[in-house]
């Protein structure tokens, strides 16, 4: 089917819409994209949301598809859960030309669910700045953003916590005393953020509470400090990890196994070999996973498998 059929087949309603098909819409050019627009508000909501709801779960199991051109003509898109959709669907886009977009959604969008959306989507670019991957003025773009965001009295809680998530990669004494505010509000749900926040800040001092709080009676709290274990990458947290892989709750779990395998080190492989063991589907593929990204971690040129 050429590209121009299946843009006429996404504007008729009775026709469902399958994952091969959005797969047309992978790496599409600047042309291809305004043909795109020039239909797509023909096309009814339901449809619109659905679409890219799809795209959203193709990427998030393959990343080589790339739909960031559509997700970005999507921003401007009338319908606030279309916006939202696509915000979160840039969130592992490095193309920094959604920076702008994103930074006005946060600060100017009417719709709580777009602005933190577009507060998680901004998330990776602050862990590029800090990694000088973006230019000096963009990183400082979206410090001055998340920080305005999360000053707001009258902001909501989600996008709040969503920027303060977000900030934590602008590690300094004031983003510091934004994560422990958050931390110590006595909100849950603050409290989780403040936990990732600790692991995306890459900051060592806050181990003592990221381990402490491993052992947690709320699981979500225990997912959140297993997370943080592996973004801050310390061997000491090996051990409480670990302790994790036998949690009750099968979410903790995986964020367990992920977080050993951004870890490393002898302890974290053989733990992983062991839950290759375990029975569960879902920890062994997780397990392998962690395991691969162990082995590239200590020999991203493959000089191993050559020898």
């Amino acid at each position: 089917m050429t590209l121009d059929n299946y843009f006429s087949e996404l504007t008729d309603p009775e026709i469902v819409i399958k994952h091969s098909g959005l797969l047309q819409l992978s790496g599409l050019a600047g042309p291809e994209i305004i043909e795109l627009l020039g239909l797509w508000s023909t096309i009814p909501t339901e449809r619109r949301r659905e679409i890219v709801d799809r795209m959203t779960e193709l990427v998030e199991d393959n990343l080589d598809l790339d739909f960031a051109s559509v997700f970005r003509a999507c921003l401007r898109d009338k319908d606030d859960q279309v916006r939202a959709k696509a915000a979160r669907g840039l969130e592992d886009s490095d193309d920094r030309t959604i920076i702008r977009p994103l930074i006005d959604l946060l600060l100017k969008d009417d719709s709580l669910e777009v602005r933190a959306s577009a507060a998680v989507s901004l998330g990776k670019f602050a862990v590029m700045a800090q990694d000088g991957k973006v230019l000096k003025r963009d990183g400082e773009r979206i410090r001055v953003a998340l920080m305005e965001v999360i000053d707001r009295d009258d902001e909501n809680l989600e996008t709040r916590r969503r920027a303060i998530e977000s900030v934590a990669s602008f590690n300094s004494p004031q983003v510091e005393q934004i994560i422990k505010e958050a931390y110590d509000d006595g909100n849950p749900e603050l409290k989780q953020s403040a936990i990732y926040a600790m692991g995306q800040s890459s900051d060592s001092a806050w181990m003592p509470i990221v381990i402490q709080e491993t052992q947690s009676s709320d699981p979500a709290i225990r997912y959140e400090a297993a997370t943080a274990c592996g973004n801050l990458g310390e061997e000491d947290t090996v051990p409480h990890v670990i302790a994790l892989l036998n949690d009750d709750d099968s979410l903790v779990q995986l964020a367990s196994v992920r977080a050993l395998g951004a870890i490393g080190g002898s302890l974290s492989k053989r733990a992983l070999q062991q839950c290759l063991l375990m029975g569960d589907d879902a920890i062994e593929e997780a397990a392998k996973n962690a395991l691969e990204e162990i082995e590239f971690d200590d020999d991203p040129m493959g000089f191993s498998a050559e020898s």
